[in-house]
């Protein structure tokens, strides 16, 4: 690639884009965002405006088209993920897709098909994984500082919150799922990525739907991974409290570990000590993960390498989203493999 830095453009400008990916995609050395499109016209030309992006436009065909545009960072609702990806793919675009990678398994398998086929880098927007704890936490466990891991425990629980209130997420045929796609996504792939990637033998979930919605509100699974350790997860979008909760508990035979905050224990000579990193806590680490997060897609594409979380890696997390509703339908516990 003779040109020094690479150019991006940006398509659906909801609250991700505005708030995370746009500021931190401006942030990032190398990286030109050049244009953003959302099909609502004004606010395409406001946003334009506001970050001082050179072109806007409300058709996405103008970026598949567009010959200086790199890679397209996808932000819109989850039924535009696949063929968005699909279109720019075949457009010979590298794609960075907001999660969940798609509604389906078999729709992020396609979209795996696509990207094969194009020779172009799909990456998924799998943030927590570049926090700074998170992948302190993982080194923890590949060094086998807490010996095998035996039981593992994943949930969170939000509040009910204004910012469910995109009508898109309620709708079945839109999100293609509820709090399990779009929290249960995120919490599997980091407890399994930061547990050295074992495979899940089978999964025993339910879900719970409030009277109004087309879409569960909370779910819990339970996954039997082929190590033979346990993970359970918990789920909600409704949680009646004063504030949210997001964990990520391992347990060892040789110590434990706690995500956010992060504790690390670890037993030593017949007693127990306290292992845990001092971290630099002083930047907002949801702002931090995707800066890194970006860059590291960036630095992918110019050496031309697979970006961790690329759409090899998550299609089994998909995969895995299909065996929880499959396992909550049927009420009994769904075998994968």
């Amino acid at each position: 690639m003779a040109r020094k830095s690479l150019r991006i453009g940006v398509v659906g400008l909801g609250a991700a884009a505005q708030v995370s990916h746009i500021p931190a995609l401006k942030r990032i050395d190398d990286l030109e965002l050049v244009a953003v499109c959302d099909r609502d016209a004004e606010k395409t030309e406001r946003v334009a405006q506001k970050f001082q992006i050179p072109r806007w436009t409300s058709r996405f065909d103008d970026l598949l088209i567009d010959d200086g545009l790199d890679a397209i960072d996808i932000c819109t609702p989850n039924y535009l993920h696949a063929p968005m990806t699909i279109a720019a793919l075949e457009a010979g675009k590298h794609v960075l897709c907001e999660r969940p990678l798609a509604r389906s398994g078999e729709e992020a398998h396609q979209m795996l098909k696509v990207a094969v086929k194009s020779d172009r880098v799909l990456m998924c927007a799998v943030q927590h994984r570049f926090r700074a704890d998170a992948q302190l936490l993982r080194k923890f466990v590949e060094k086998g500082d807490l010996g095998p891991i035996f039981f593992a425990k994943a949930g969170w629980l939000r509040q009910r919150t204004a910012w469910d209130s995109d009508e898109w997420r309620r709708q079945k045929r839109e999100s293609g799922g509820g709090v399990v796609l779009d929290l249960g996504f995120q919490m599997l792939d980091l407890s399994l990525w930061v547990m050295g990637g074992p495979s899940v033998d089978s999964v025993t979930a339910s879900v719970h739907r409030s009277k109004k919605g087309e879409v569960e509100d909370s779910a819990t699974a339970f996954l039997r991974l082929d190590n033979g350790a346990t993970l359970t997860l918990e789920l909600t979008w409704g949680l009646l409290m004063e504030k949210d909760f997001a964990y990520l508990n391992l347990f060892g035979s040789g110590g434990a570990a706690l995500l956010n905050p992060l504790r690390v224990h670890k037993g030593m000579h017949g007693t127990l000590v306290n292992v845990t990193p001092t971290m630099d806590t002083s930047r907002n680490q949801y702002k931090q993960s995707l800066e890194t997060q970006l860059a590291h897609f960036a630095d992918a594409l110019r050496k031309g390498q697979q970006p961790m979380g690329n759409a090899q890696e998550i299609l089994p997390v998909m995969q895995l989203m299909d065996a929880v509703y499959r396992s909550a339908e049927l009420g009994k516990e769904v075998k994968l493999g």
